[in-house]
């Protein structure tokens, strides 16, 4: 019964990202602080890359891979988060704006993550600290509810918090990898 009442819970109510609509240019904001994070050279993964937002303002020094679930344009992989291991990919920063929301075993993708050995992950998550409402992330299709302390211990194992910061109750993660 349980298991019944959390698929009905998470499970989102409509396909999402297909149209240009569905995208508040308010994140525009959010990706602009995160991209300020980028401070080494090397390919930029971006994870979720919805309308690109992210590829002019990257530096010269950085070159883009867009990742996506549906194709974006002729460069995009694709791969769906919750269904698709992630392959190997050839990128030193991992960029993750307004994604984690929407997967749905956040467990086993951060551990996928992790192991592919990007020098540096950024991403963005609505924490439960930041809002807890379980209702409201409902109906916004996340599915999703990690607090903090959840999200920094799925990365501890191989990568120092370097920074965090906030854009509009979206706690930004700022890792680099750990020496080996």
């Amino acid at each position: 019964m349980q298991r019944k009442w959390l698929f009905k819970w998470n499970k989102p109510k409509k396909v999402l990202w297909y149209s240009e609509s569905e995208f508040d240019e308010v994140w525009k904001n959010r990706i602009a602080v995160m991209a300020s994070y980028i401070n080494i050279s090397g390919t930029v993964a971006d994870f979720g890359c919805g309308l690109m937002w992210l590829e002019p303002l990257l530096k010269p020094e950085n070159s883009y891979l867009p990742i996506d679930y549906i194709s974006r344009d002729s460069r995009t992989l694709v791969i769906n988060l919750n269904v698709d291991l992630i392959p190997e990919i050839n990128a030193e920063i991992a960029f993750l704006s307004g994604v984690l929301e929407y997967v749905e075993d956040v467990n086993n993708f951060i551990c996928q993550l992790i192991n592919r050995n990007f020098k540096k992950i950024i991403l963005s998550y609505c924490t439960l600290e930041k809002f807890s409402n379980l209702n409201g992330r409902i109906s916004l299709n996340w599915i999703s509810h990690k607090s903090i302390f959840e999200i920094l211990y799925l990365f501890s194992s191989k990568y120092n918090l370097v920074n965090i910061d906030d854009v509009n109750g979206n706690t930004i993660f700022v890792f680099d990898q750990k020496n080996v």
